[in-house]
Protein backbone atom coordinates (compact mmCIF):
# COMPACT_ATOMS: atom_id res chain seq x y z
CA UNK A 1 0.00 0.00 0.00
CA UNK A 2 1.64 3.29 -0.74
CA UNK A 3 1.93 5.76 1.77
CA UNK A 4 -0.48 8.94 0.93
CA UNK A 5 1.55 12.26 0.65
CA UNK A 6 0.46 15.32 2.28
CA UNK A 7 -1.17 17.63 -0.06
CA UNK A 8 0.41 20.63 -1.66
CA UNK A 9 -1.73 23.52 -0.69
CA UNK A 10 0.34 26.52 -1.29
CA UNK A 11 2.03 27.33 -4.88
CA UNK A 12 4.52 29.65 -6.30
CA UNK A 13 6.29 30.66 -9.18
CA UNK A 14 9.90 30.75 -9.62
CA UNK A 15 12.61 32.24 -11.82
CA UNK A 16 14.80 29.35 -11.94
CA UNK A 17 15.05 25.78 -14.07
CA UNK A 18 13.26 23.03 -12.35
CA UNK A 19 15.11 19.55 -11.82
CA UNK A 20 14.46 16.63 -9.69
CA UNK A 21 16.27 17.14 -6.22
CA UNK A 22 17.05 20.68 -7.36
CA UNK A 23 17.30 23.34 -5.33
CA UNK A 24 15.63 26.57 -5.74
CA UNK A 25 16.30 29.74 -3.68
CA UNK A 26 12.95 31.77 -2.75
CA UNK A 27 12.49 35.60 -2.97
CA UNK A 28 12.73 37.37 0.35
CA UNK A 29 8.99 38.39 -0.54
CA UNK A 30 8.39 34.53 -1.26
CA UNK A 31 9.86 33.49 2.02
CA UNK A 32 8.22 36.14 4.11
CA UNK A 33 4.97 34.90 2.66
CA UNK A 34 5.39 31.59 3.38
CA UNK A 35 6.56 31.70 6.62
CA UNK A 36 4.72 34.53 8.64
CA UNK A 37 1.68 34.88 6.09
CA UNK A 38 0.85 31.52 5.24
CA UNK A 39 2.98 30.17 8.86
CA UNK A 40 4.62 27.50 6.96
CA UNK A 41 7.40 25.41 8.31
CA UNK A 42 10.22 23.41 6.74
CA UNK A 43 8.92 20.11 5.38
CA UNK A 44 5.78 21.46 4.17
CA UNK A 45 5.05 20.33 0.74
CA UNK A 46 4.35 23.18 -1.65
CA UNK A 47 4.01 23.08 -5.71
CA UNK A 48 6.28 25.35 -8.16
CA UNK A 49 6.14 26.56 -11.58
CA UNK A 50 8.17 28.77 -14.02
CA UNK A 51 6.25 29.29 -17.16
CA UNK A 52 8.99 26.61 -18.77
CA UNK A 53 8.88 23.39 -16.72
CA UNK A 54 5.88 22.20 -15.67
CA UNK A 55 4.34 22.09 -12.53
CA UNK A 56 6.37 19.86 -9.55
CA UNK A 57 5.83 19.04 -6.19
CA UNK A 58 8.76 20.93 -4.06
CA UNK A 59 9.48 20.70 -0.59
CA UNK A 60 10.10 23.85 1.83
CA UNK A 61 13.66 22.77 3.21
CA UNK A 62 14.99 26.13 4.73
CA UNK A 63 12.85 29.19 5.86
CA UNK A 64 13.80 32.23 7.44
CA UNK A 65 12.80 35.73 7.56
CA UNK A 66 14.35 36.95 4.22
CA UNK A 67 15.82 33.78 2.82
CA UNK A 68 14.08 30.36 2.12
CA UNK A 69 14.74 26.73 -0.09
CA UNK A 70 12.76 24.43 -1.85
CA UNK A 71 13.67 21.03 -3.26
CA UNK A 72 12.11 19.94 -6.46
CA UNK A 73 10.61 16.30 -6.26
CA UNK A 74 8.16 15.49 -9.05
CA UNK A 75 6.49 16.69 -11.74
CA UNK A 76 2.52 17.17 -11.10
CA UNK A 77 1.99 18.91 -14.57
CA UNK A 78 3.84 18.67 -18.06
CA UNK A 79 4.16 22.32 -19.71
CA UNK A 80 2.08 23.11 -21.87
CA UNK A 81 1.48 26.08 -24.37
CA UNK A 82 -1.54 28.24 -23.68
CA UNK A 83 -2.33 30.23 -26.75
CA UNK A 84 -4.86 32.47 -25.44
CA UNK A 85 -5.53 35.61 -27.09
CA UNK A 86 -3.63 39.40 -26.37
CA UNK A 87 -6.14 41.47 -24.77
CA UNK A 88 -5.16 45.07 -25.20
CA UNK A 89 -6.48 47.81 -23.20
CA UNK A 90 -6.25 51.76 -22.26
CA UNK A 91 -5.07 52.02 -18.39
CA UNK A 92 -7.65 52.93 -16.12
CA UNK A 93 -8.31 53.74 -12.84
CA UNK A 94 -6.11 52.06 -9.95
CA UNK A 95 -8.50 49.68 -8.36
CA UNK A 96 -10.52 48.92 -11.75
CA UNK A 97 -6.87 48.05 -13.28
CA UNK A 98 -6.11 45.83 -10.14
CA UNK A 99 -9.44 43.78 -11.11
CA UNK A 100 -8.88 43.91 -14.88
CA UNK A 101 -5.15 42.19 -14.63
CA UNK A 102 -6.49 39.74 -12.28
CA UNK A 103 -9.32 38.92 -14.44
CA UNK A 104 -7.72 38.70 -17.49
CA UNK A 105 -4.85 36.04 -16.59
CA UNK A 106 -7.60 33.89 -15.02
CA UNK A 107 -9.40 34.03 -18.35
CA UNK A 108 -6.65 32.96 -19.84
CA UNK A 109 -4.95 35.87 -21.53
CA UNK A 110 -1.91 35.22 -23.10
CA UNK A 111 -0.29 38.95 -23.08
CA UNK A 112 -1.44 42.20 -22.01
CA UNK A 113 -1.26 45.44 -23.92
CA UNK A 114 -1.74 48.86 -22.75
CA UNK A 115 -2.66 51.00 -25.61
CA UNK A 116 -2.53 55.13 -24.80
CA UNK A 117 -5.55 56.73 -26.85
CA UNK A 118 -7.49 59.95 -26.95
CA UNK A 119 -9.66 59.06 -23.76
CA UNK A 120 -6.83 57.35 -21.64
CA UNK A 121 -7.52 58.78 -18.05
CA UNK A 122 -3.72 58.17 -17.43
CA UNK A 123 -0.71 57.22 -19.17
CA UNK A 124 1.25 56.48 -16.48
CA UNK A 125 1.28 52.44 -16.25
CA UNK A 126 3.63 50.67 -13.23
CA UNK A 127 4.63 47.89 -15.29
CA UNK A 128 6.24 46.38 -11.69
CA UNK A 129 3.77 46.38 -10.30
CA UNK A 130 1.52 44.78 -12.78
CA UNK A 131 4.30 42.04 -13.44
CA UNK A 132 3.65 41.12 -9.78
CA UNK A 133 -0.29 41.06 -9.76
CA UNK A 134 0.27 39.26 -13.16
CA UNK A 135 2.31 36.44 -11.19
CA UNK A 136 0.06 36.28 -8.14
CA UNK A 137 -3.16 35.61 -10.65
CA UNK A 138 -1.42 32.65 -12.38
CA UNK A 139 -0.28 31.10 -8.77
CA UNK A 140 -4.01 31.42 -7.68
CA UNK A 141 -5.65 29.94 -10.81
CA UNK A 142 -3.26 27.09 -11.53
CA UNK A 143 -1.94 28.38 -14.77
CA UNK A 144 1.18 27.00 -16.40
CA UNK A 145 2.39 30.58 -17.99
CA UNK A 146 2.78 33.96 -16.98
CA UNK A 147 1.45 36.56 -19.61
CA UNK A 148 3.89 39.30 -20.89
CA UNK A 149 2.94 42.71 -19.97
CA UNK A 150 4.04 44.95 -23.01
CA UNK A 151 5.40 48.51 -22.79
CA UNK A 152 2.44 51.14 -23.00
CA UNK A 153 2.55 52.44 -26.78
CA UNK A 154 0.12 54.89 -28.65
CA UNK A 155 -2.85 53.08 -30.35
CA UNK A 156 -1.63 54.71 -34.01
CA UNK A 157 1.91 52.53 -33.22
CA UNK A 158 0.31 49.64 -32.41
CA UNK A 159 -1.60 49.37 -35.34
CA UNK A 160 0.95 51.02 -37.91
CA UNK A 161 3.53 47.90 -36.48
CA UNK A 162 0.25 45.21 -36.53
CA UNK A 163 2.53 41.77 -36.59
CA UNK A 164 1.54 39.45 -39.71
CA UNK A 165 -1.31 36.56 -39.31
CA UNK A 166 -2.67 38.21 -36.49
CA UNK A 167 -6.10 39.12 -36.13
CA UNK A 168 -7.43 42.21 -34.29
CA UNK A 169 -11.63 41.50 -32.66
CA UNK A 170 -12.12 45.56 -31.93
CA UNK A 171 -14.68 45.74 -29.22
CA UNK A 172 -17.12 48.52 -30.62
CA UNK A 173 -18.90 50.54 -28.13
CA UNK A 174 -21.14 52.16 -30.81
CA UNK A 175 -22.76 48.74 -32.15
CA UNK A 176 -21.19 48.86 -35.46
CA UNK A 177 -20.14 45.20 -35.11
CA UNK A 178 -21.44 41.41 -35.23
CA UNK A 179 -22.27 39.78 -32.06
CA UNK A 180 -19.22 38.69 -30.99
CA UNK A 181 -20.36 35.20 -30.14
CA UNK A 182 -21.23 34.72 -34.30
CA UNK A 183 -17.70 36.46 -35.49
CA UNK A 184 -16.11 33.93 -33.47
CA UNK A 185 -18.60 31.31 -34.39
CA UNK A 186 -17.08 32.37 -38.12
CA UNK A 187 -13.61 31.69 -36.74
CA UNK A 188 -14.14 28.88 -35.87
CA UNK A 189 -15.76 27.42 -39.05
CA UNK A 190 -12.88 29.40 -41.04
CA UNK A 191 -14.92 32.16 -42.57
CA UNK A 192 -13.87 35.13 -41.15
CA UNK A 193 -16.04 37.50 -42.96
CA UNK A 194 -13.13 39.92 -43.72
CA UNK A 195 -10.13 40.50 -45.44
CA UNK A 196 -8.66 38.20 -42.84
CA UNK A 197 -6.93 35.31 -44.35
CA UNK A 198 -8.46 32.85 -41.83
CA UNK A 199 -6.57 29.80 -42.35
CA UNK A 200 -3.19 31.35 -41.93
CA UNK A 201 -4.00 33.55 -38.56
CA UNK A 202 -1.80 32.32 -35.48
CA UNK A 203 -3.28 35.44 -33.42
CA UNK A 204 -5.75 36.72 -31.73
CA UNK A 205 -6.04 40.40 -30.11
CA UNK A 206 -8.98 41.76 -28.13
CA UNK A 207 -9.02 45.23 -27.77
CA UNK A 208 -10.57 47.08 -25.31
CA UNK A 209 -11.41 50.89 -25.06
CA UNK A 210 -10.66 53.42 -22.13
CA UNK A 211 -13.54 54.40 -19.67
CA UNK A 212 -14.43 57.60 -22.05
CA UNK A 213 -14.69 54.99 -25.47
CA UNK A 214 -12.74 55.35 -28.08
CA UNK A 215 -12.44 58.83 -30.04
CA UNK A 216 -14.71 58.80 -33.50
CA UNK A 217 -11.11 59.29 -35.72
CA UNK A 218 -9.92 56.06 -33.86
CA UNK A 219 -12.98 53.97 -34.28
CA UNK A 220 -12.19 54.79 -37.80
CA UNK A 221 -9.06 53.86 -38.23
CA UNK A 222 -9.32 50.89 -36.48
CA UNK A 223 -12.37 49.62 -38.69
CA UNK A 224 -10.05 50.96 -42.04
CA UNK A 225 -7.60 47.95 -40.87
CA UNK A 226 -7.59 44.78 -43.16
CA UNK A 227 -6.49 42.61 -40.23
CA UNK A 228 -9.29 44.01 -38.19
CA UNK A 229 -13.39 43.03 -37.32
CA UNK A 230 -15.33 45.19 -35.49
CA UNK A 231 -17.10 42.88 -32.67
CA UNK A 232 -20.80 43.99 -30.64
CA UNK A 233 -21.03 42.67 -26.71
CA UNK A 234 -24.54 43.28 -26.36
CA UNK A 235 -27.02 46.27 -25.95
CA UNK A 236 -26.09 47.31 -22.93
CA UNK A 237 -22.41 49.97 -22.07
CA UNK A 238 -20.10 48.04 -20.38
CA UNK A 239 -16.86 48.88 -17.74
CA UNK A 240 -13.79 48.65 -19.25
CA UNK A 241 -12.80 45.84 -16.99
CA UNK A 242 -16.32 44.31 -17.27
CA UNK A 243 -16.03 44.56 -21.10
CA UNK A 244 -12.80 42.97 -21.02
CA UNK A 245 -14.10 39.98 -18.89
CA UNK A 246 -17.46 39.11 -21.57
CA UNK A 247 -14.79 39.15 -24.58
CA UNK A 248 -12.04 36.63 -22.66
CA UNK A 249 -14.91 34.52 -21.89
CA UNK A 250 -16.79 34.34 -24.92
CA UNK A 251 -13.76 33.76 -26.68
CA UNK A 252 -12.37 31.01 -24.83
CA UNK A 253 -15.68 29.04 -25.03
CA UNK A 254 -15.93 29.56 -28.73
CA UNK A 255 -12.75 29.00 -29.89
CA UNK A 256 -10.71 29.12 -26.97
CA UNK A 257 -9.46 26.24 -23.92
CA UNK A 258 -12.83 26.23 -22.40
CA UNK A 259 -13.37 22.81 -23.48
CA UNK A 260 -10.46 21.36 -21.46
CA UNK A 261 -10.55 19.50 -18.33
CA UNK A 262 -10.13 21.29 -15.29
CA UNK A 263 -7.04 21.01 -13.06
CA UNK A 264 -6.90 17.88 -10.81
CA UNK A 265 -5.85 19.31 -7.35
CA UNK A 266 -3.30 16.87 -5.88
Amino acid sequence: MTEELPRARQRLFVHHAILPGGEIALSPEQSHYLEHVMRLKPGTAIKIFNGLDGEWRATITELRKKTGIVTAETRLREQVFENGPILAFAPIKKQRLDFLIEKAVEMGASSLQPILTAHTITGKVRLDRLHAQVIEAAEQCERLTIPEIHHPVKLSDWLANWPENSHLLFCDETGGGSPIGDVLSRLLAKDAGSAIDNVNVVNHALVIGPEGGFAPDEIDRIKRQPFATPISLGPRILRAETAAIAALAVYQDRIGDWTARPVTRD
